[in-house]
């Protein structure tokens, strides 16, 4: 009777610990410090912040081949003033060095965001790791919300890009868009 129930327990704890271990996943909150939104990620992950932008890096062997980015557009007079410019300057290498993978509209934070995954044509390897294959980039470029628009974008490498993919795709539902009242007012 014991050694039945030491079999049983055995086989939940096969079962149900994967399920378990994936939902134990902390998740930390970044605010932009004007309020335009908040960004949700893994709190293992490390955030760094650039010029209008911030940076997500995944820890562990994915970490140098994935990066997670949110910027802000435009960035100056020589950067795309619209979401239509930055698509039009996103196709510009489309058939020349890039293939278009997909392309489609999603639903983030309430409003219709456009979505491009792009491939570079040939294999390239990323800071000298073995992690060979073709350079990928997924990005969700926002509409515009008062005078800026925002990007939501994956790029990286091989098995690193594929392990991150679920994640973008949280990131990309979690994340909240202040309203364009809000960012006017700035």
């Amino acid at each position: 009777m014991t050694r039945n129930i030491s079999c049983r327990l055995a086989l939940f704890v096969l079962i149900a610990a994967p399920s378990l271990a994936s939902a134990a996943i902390i998740y930390s909150k970044f605010s932009h410090p004007t309020g335009d939104y908040i960004l949700e990620y893994p709190s293992h992950w490390r955030r760094s912040l650039g010029l209008q932008a911030v940076y997500l890096h995944p820890w562990g062997k994915l970490g140098p081949n994935a990066l997670i980015s949110l910027e802000r557009y435009p960035l100056g007079k020589g950067s795309p003033q619209t979401p239509a410019d930055f698509e039009k300057d996103v196709r510009k290498d489309v058939g020349i060095i890039k293939k278009l993978l997909s392309e489609g509209t999603i639903e983030i934070s309430g409003v219709k965001a456009r979505r491009l995954a792009l491939m570079m044509s040939a294999d390239v390897r990323k800071r000298g790791k073995g992690d060979m294959g073709p350079y990928r980039e997924v990005m969700l470029i926002l509409p515009t919300r008062g005078e800026f628009f925002y990007v939501l974008k994956l790029a990286g490498v091989g098995q690193g890009f594929e392990k991150a993919q679920p994640e973008f795709e949280k990131i990309a539902k979690r994340l909240k868009m202040a309203d364009a009242g809000h960012i006017e007012k700035k």
